[in-house]
C-alpha cells in the first residue's frame, strides 16, 4: 500500500504527541498501524505501539508476516506485550474476503489473513462482521473527513453527489 523507499521521518515522541491530543480533543478510541510492513520498523512501531498502549488506547497491527514468522523475530514479544489485536498475513488479491454482508469480515482485505487477540478488547465478534462502516469527522476548518470501507465510502460520495479532493484509501 505504501512505497517501500518510506516518507518522512517522524520520531515517536512527535506522533505519541499528536495521539495524546487526538484522545484528548476527539476522544480517540485507538491506533491502527498498518503497511507499508509495520515490523520492518520493529523497534519504532513497538515504542508508538507501547506508548499508544499506555494512554490507554486500543491498538491493532497489521502485519504481512504470518504469526509464527513475526513471533520469531527478536523484539516481536515486546511489540506483542504492547497490542491487542494482530492481523496477520500477506494481502492476495486472488483471495479477496468477501463483503461484510456476504458473511466476511469487516476491515480483512483477504480470505487468508487471520486475527490473533492477545487482549479481549477487539475479541467481540460483531466488530469484525457485519454491514460495512464509514466513520465522517469534520475539522474546525469544515473540512470533511471520512474513512472506512472503499466501496461504502463510494456509495456515500455518490449519494451525497460530492468530489473527492484527497483520497488515501486501506485495504488490510
Amino acid at each position: 500500500m505504501l512505497s517501500p523507499r518510506g516518507g518522512p521521518t517522524i520520531p515517536v515522541r512527535v506522533l505519541v504527541d499528536e495521539l495524546r491530543r487526538a484522545r484528548d480533543e476527539h476522544q480517540l478510541e485507538g491506533l491502527t498501524v498498518l503497511g507499508g510492513e509495520p515490523l520492518q520498523q520493529l523497534a519504532g512501531v513497538t515504542a508508538l505501539c507501547e506508548s499508544a498502549a499506555a494512554l490507554g488506547l486500543g491498538v491493532l497491527v497489521f502485519s504481512g508476516y504470518r504469526f509464527e514468522e513475526a513471533r520469531a523475530k527478536p523484539g516481536f514479544s515486546t511489540l506483542w506485550d504492547a497490542i491487542d489485536t494482530l492481523v496477520d498475513g500477506r494481502y492476495d488479491a486472488r483471495r479477496p474476503e468477501p463483503s461484510a454482508d456476504d458473511g466476511g469480515r469487516r476491515f480483512i482485505g483477504s480470505s487468508n489473513q487471520r486475527l490473533h487477540h492477545r487482549t479481549d478488547r477487539y475479541r467481540d465478534p460483531a466488530l469484525w462482521h457485519g454491514p460495512p462502516r464509514v466513520e465522517a469527522h469534520v475539522g474546525e476548518d469544515g473540512q470533511l473527513v471520512l474513512n472506512g470501507e472503499p466501496a461504502a465510502l463510494q456509495a456515500l460520495l455518490d449519494a451525497l453527489g460530492t468530489k473527492v479532493v484527497h483520497s488515501r484509501a486501506s485495504v488490510g
